[in-house]
């Protein structure tokens, strides 16, 4: 569906690369956002926006027991939604089709789904923050910022169709 067409932006650089085989190297039939958080630090961003501020290459540290990895907050967010968002408007996200080697499938949340989609338009509205941006020409920049404005979209539509869950 999506992620043939997204996925140059989300895993074209190394970072997204790197990123997306940290998600296929998680040892689950279904992930969820927490067995991401329990493997990395990216949702120290989430719960602290404003650390975004700070600087242009805000690392998000990887579980990896031979050294210490790390890939850009922007390239994690961009990977992340557009596999979440593949997995949610298809049933399943084959990486097949984008540089990957498996067949990942997300269960999510409407909230945690806001989460990605805010992360996904903080990105967007304020690229030049990042380090992504810099090392990208302006055909490349437009590039991105058009998959990712697509990506928001199809968020918003899953967000939209998604039934909030009862407690």
């Amino acid at each position: 569906m999506f992620i043939e067409k997204w996925k140059d932006t989300a895993f074209g650089s190394d970072y997204g690369a790197d990123f997306q085989t940290f998600l296929e190297k998680i040892p689950k039939a279904k992930l969820t956002l927490t067995d991401i958080y329990e493997r990395c630090d990216l949702k120290k961003y989430f719960d602290q926006p404003e650390l975004l501020n700070q600087r242009t290459d805000n690392n998000v540290k990887l579980e990896n027991s031979d050294f210490e990895q790390f890939v850009h907050y922007e390239d994690a967010v961009i990977a992340l939604t557009a596999i979440v968002t593949e997995s949610e408007l298809n049933g399943s996200a084959d990486l097949r089709n984008a540089y990957g080697s498996k067949t990942l499938i997300f269960e999510t949340t409407k909230e945690e789904l806001t989460t990605l989609k805010n992360a996904l338009e903080y990105i967007h509205r304020n690229f030049t923050k990042f380090i992504l941006f810099e090392m990208l020409d302006n055909e490349g920049q437009i590039e991105t910022l058009s998959d990712i404005a697509d990506n928001i979209v199809q968020l918003e539509s899953v967000i939209d169709n998604k039934k909030v869950v009862e407690s």
